[in-house]
């Protein structure tokens, strides 16, 4: 059984792989209008790196240093002559393409007791993505955190550190899950692994930052404030609640495109935004509190913490980022993919819906900025299916903490 098991996962990881660039490929006369804006934008900073300018300095550059690696990676295959934007086009989507193969082998290599249901899992949330997942460049800081992930459950914290730091300079949302993962090698009492994940983690991030701080000056900062004074996405929770308040006639609403993204203009907008940072910090200190406390009675009882505990609290973590921001582009489910495959069958159903769902509302109604309302339904109804799982873990959990200090009375 074992053995069949084994050679089971090569056959999954291909089949995916065949899978999602046939979509691909099927996809690709309708790239323009679905990803045209996006796919432009990274060929035009391509082109300026290739001619020497300076991210920050000569040009904006609304990303961390490092998403200019899987940028400029399609533009290697052709030193000599620039590549144009269909080219570029198909080069980005063949780049992801392997990048979310060794995601799959990142997952087959986690010890688990259902490695075939995790690829099985793998298969149907890419497949189900696949309108989005080859034009982003997120599968690259997601395979990072994979990295992350592994270096823990391997006990090599440093490693982890670094994969996380290379992570959190690529796209920002990894760093939500270091005091996690520093809140497990606390309550292991592994001091070492919190000074190595910490000090892999902080010095990774100074480190790929320091040359474009150092050439670019105080312009480097201009993409954490470009995200600052961004408004309420209108695919966000909180945006998503407001367009339904419009359907059903409470509120008025509409959208405009800032930002490279359609945000929502209401009177409710302004206080939820000023709301917001409050009830996401709320929210993060649940999660880390209750990983926290989790953490350290799984070891206290077993003098370990099992992997699929940091993979659940990992997965709540970033949820919780997702759900609680004030942005929510379709591209953050991909952040997911390390996580979800590694759940119970009845989650990653959930949370299959949940992906399905995005692609309808994003790529293939495309009337949610116009207040459509089946989209903003469909909208709305992702969000809480996303919300009830996040809630599902930590009420799970919960439970379990308080059952076990009852038994103690």
């Amino acid at each position: 059984m074992i053995k069949h098991r084994f050679l089971g996962s090569p056959g999954l990881l291909i089949l995916q792989f065949v899978l999602l660039t046939l979509i691909s490929l099927w996809i690709v006369p309708q790239y323009q209008s679905w990803h045209g804006f996006d796919l432009q934008h990274y060929h035009r900073i391509s082109l300026y790196l290739q001619a020497g300018q300076v991210p920050y300095r000569d040009f904006l550059l609304e990303y961390p240093p490092l998403a200019l690696i899987p940028i400029l990676i399609p533009q290697l295959f052709s030193p000599q002559v620039p590549l144009d934007r269909v080219d570029y086009a198909i080069g980005f989507m063949m780049e992801n393409l392997i990048v979310t193969s060794l995601l799959g082998v990142g997952l087959a290599l986690i010890p688990h007791p259902r490695r075939q249901q995790t690829l099985i899992g793998y298969l149907v949330l890419t497949v189900l993505l696949a309108p989005l997942l080859p034009w982003r460049y997120d599968l690259f800081p997601s395979l990072l955190t994979l990295g992350g992930l592994l270096g823990i459950i391997f006990n090599f914290p440093l490693l982890a550190g670094i994969a996380l730091g290379l992570g959190i300079a690529t796209k920002l949302y990894p760093v939500v899950l270091l005091p996690l993962w520093l809140l497990y090698f606390a309550a292991s009492r592994d001091w070492g692994g919190v000074v190595k994940l910490a000090v892999g983690a902080i010095a990774t991030t100074i480190a790929s930052f320091a040359p474009f701080w150092y050439l670019a000056g105080d312009s480097f900062t201009s993409f954490l404030t470009y995200h600052k004074d961004r408004g309420l996405q209108i695919e966000s929770t909180w945006a998503g609640l407001i367009s339904l308040g419009h359907v059903l006639g409470l509120t008025e609403a509409s959208s405009e495109m800032s930002y490279g993204a359609q945000h929502i203009i209401s009177p409710l907008a302004d206080p939820l935004l000023t709301l917001q940072p409050f009830l996401f910090l709320g929210l993060m200190g649940v999660i880390y509190g209750l990983g926290g406390f989790v953490f350290w009675q799984e070891f206290r009882q077993n003098h370990h913490i099992k992997p699929q505990t940091l993979v659940v609290f990992s997965l709540a973590t970033l949820l919780g980022f997702i759900l609680a921001n004030k942005v929510f582009s379709p591209q953050y489910l991909i952040w997911l993919l390390p996580f979800v495959p590694l759940l119970r069958s009845p989650t990653v159903a959930l949370v299959s819906v949940s992906f399905a769902l995005t692609t309808t509302v994003s790529f293939v109604t495309r009337q949610l900025r116009l207040m459509y309302p089946p989209s903003v339904v469909m909208l709305n109804l992702r969000n809480l299916i996303l919300f009830m799982v996040l809630l599902f873990i930590l009420l799970t959990f919960y439970k379990k903490l308080t059952s076990s200090r009852s038994s103690k009375l």
